[in-house]
């Protein structure tokens, strides 16, 4: 099924000399290809947020924290890959043994919000208070400060940064303007972009035409192909709600085990990769 990539399997694709590999490789131990593995929304926090408590709408988000989570854990552990969890502050306080899971089973918690709001639409004040309260929660639960933010939406506004950097905040992973993770202007913090064609939302929401498992991990293994190639970064973005049901929680392990059939794949937290960009190396 993940087809690009598979068809790699027993060779190595041919980089772009002077960029990766071994010789002038940007990533650790000279590894070819960075890959962050994300996921977004861990309650039903957002449905809550848009429609109050109409039973029909929140309850795809609570399959989240009851089913989708825990399958979308063990199969990180049989993969054996570090993963990165962006969590509401709602979330927080309605799924505390979730989250502490989360952190239990070795992998990074960031923020996304309080109830996953429409980001650019909220009043100064109303976001300042959404971020330190989110902040709070997420560190009272992980007992350590979330290091990374994901607006809901991939929305920032301009004071988004400005509140994030007084808060300890490193990095954010929001734009979609560059391949590589870089140093946003004024130097506090680290970019982690992201791309629409790695978020199973495009191809799984209920509201849209739904994609098979075949036909989006196929356009997942010819994105990483070629990111591997280039020696660049691959940062998918799932959704416990949606690549937590069984079929496709089986198609991501089948494409994550067909990137471990690559030689110099570095499966890291966005925290690394952050730290790595801004000691300058990436």
């Amino acid at each position: 099924m993940a087809g690009a990539v598979r068809r790699a399997r027993g060779r190595e694709a041919s980089p772009r000399k002077g960029r990766v590999g071994g010789q002038g490789g940007r990533w650790p131990g000279g590894a070819r290809c960075a890959v962050t593995l994300t996921f977004d929304n861990m309650s039903e926090a957002n449905e809550l947020h848009r429609y109050g408590h109409a039973m029909g709408q929140y309850a795809e988000g609570a399959y989240a924290p009851r089913v989708g989570l825990a399958r979308i854990l063990d199969m990180l552990e049989r993969c054996r890959v570090p993963a990165t969890f962006f969590v509401e502050g709602w979330s927080g306080e309605h799924y505390p043994e979730a989250v502490k899971t989360i952190v239990e089973r070795g992998h990074e918690v960031g923020a996304h919000g309080y109830m996953h709001e429409e980001w650019g639409a909220l009043a100064p004040a109303t976001e300042r208070e959404l971020i330190e309260k989110t902040t709070g929660i997420l560190t009272r639960l992980t007992g350590s400060a979330p290091r990374g933010w994901r607006s809901p939406g991939a929305v920032m506004t301009a004071l988004t940064i400005d509140l994030l950097v007084g808060l300890g905040y490193q990095y954010t992973s929001d734009f979609t303007d560059r391949d590589l993770p870089y140093v946003m202007e004024g130097g506090a913090l680290v970019q982690l972009p992201f791309a629409w064609v790695l978020d199973d939302y495009i191809y799984y929401a209920p509201a849209r035409p739904i994609r098979s498992t075949r036909d989006v991990i196929e356009i997942w293994s010819e994105e990483f192909e070629a990111t591997y190639a280039e020696g660049g970064y691959f940062n998918l973005c799932c959704h416990p709600r949606l690549s937590g049901r069984a079929a496709r929680t089986n198609a991501l392990e089948e494409l994550v085990r067909g990137m471990q059939d690559h030689p110099g794949v570095w499966f890291a937290r966005c925290e690394e990769v952050a730290q790595w960009c801004r000691e300058g190396r990436a």
